[in-house]
Order: C-alpha cells, then structure tokens, then sequence
C-alpha cells in the first residue's frame, strides 16, 4: 500500500469522475440563486448518481491505474463485492475513509466559498424586477467547483486504495 498507488489511483479517478466535473461547473443546476428549484433538484439528484457511480467503479480504475497479481480491471469490481461479503468491518472502514474525505472537501469548499464569494446580489434587480436578483462570479464559483473536484476525486481515490490493500492483503493471507 504505497502511496505511489494512491497518486496513480487518484490520477485515474480525475479521468473517472470528468462527468462530476462537468456537472460543478453548471451553476444553474448547483447553486439555487443562479437557477430555478427544479434545476437545483435535478443537478443534485444528478450529483448524488455520479458519486455513488464514482464509488463503485472506483475499484476498477485502480486496477486499471495500479494492477497487481489478483487485482486486474477485469476482476476488481468482482473481488470489491467478495470484499464486502467477506471482509465486512474493513469494506465499511474503507468507505467510511473516502466519505470522511468527501465531507472534508465539503466544508473546505463552503470555506472557500466564504473567502472568495461567487454570487452577489444585483443592484439592478431593484429598479428592475425582470433581472435577476443574482449575480455569479463564475471565476470564483469555477474556483470552487476545481477545489471540490479535487477532494471528491481524493476521496473516491482513497476508497479504492484503501480496496486494493484490504484485497491484496487478503490474497496474501491465502497464500500464507
């Protein structure tokens, strides 16, 4: 479990989760004062399908970025569900990990988006109601969704990891 592994992992993960990106940097489907509810409703439903998506392949881009005896992209997301069948407790600790991560990233973007703010209010919206009352800073919101992507990106990276030790130590166990 080297750390060599993790970079590569991550590495494959960015590629992986390109459609998550995709969708961050859409601010009328992520941000309520630059669209409509629906659209809010219809970014996050989206945003929560391509994390679990993200999740569960993430095995498989290890295997595709980090293949050792045992843990090819073809069997890895084969030998992930005999990891969770088998090894419970540490499957659980493995996921727990990315998400911990995950909601890291979370609070530094909300952070971020405290320190370097992407929507101001439009003073023209109160001569004119037709405006909106919402200005985006897409710079900055930009800024935002690259910070989230990256630590979405390093907690899927590290759930996979965190697979790929927890089953080639597993194989080892066998051997031994």
């Amino acid at each position: 479990m080297t750390f060599r592994n993790l970079w590569r992992t991550w590495f494959a993960c960015l590629v992986l989760c390109l459609p998550i990106l995709a969708l961050l940097l859409v601010p009328q489907l992520m941000r309520s004062r630059a669209g409509s509810s629906a659209s809010l409703m219809l970014g996050v439903s989206a945003l929560l399908v391509l994390l679990v998506a993200a999740f569960v392949f993430a095995p498989a881009a290890s295997a595709w970025s980090s293949p050792a005896p045992g843990w090819q992209p073809r069997i890895a997301l084969r030998t992930t569900r005999a990891l969770w069948r088998r090894r419970t407790g540490a499957s659980v600790l493995a996921l727990i990990a990315g998400l911990g991560i995950y909601a890291i990233g979370q609070i530094a973007g909300y952070a971020l988006a405290e320190a370097v703010p992407h929507v101001h209010e439009n003073p023209v919206f109160a001569a004119d109601r037709s405006q909106s009352p919402w200005i985006i800073d897409y710079p900055a919101f930009a800024l935002q969704a690259f910070a989230l992507y990256a630590m979405t990106t390093l907690a899927v990276a590290v759930y996979a990891w965190s697979m790929r030790a927890l089953s080639l130590r597993a194989a080892s166990s066998v051997i031994a």
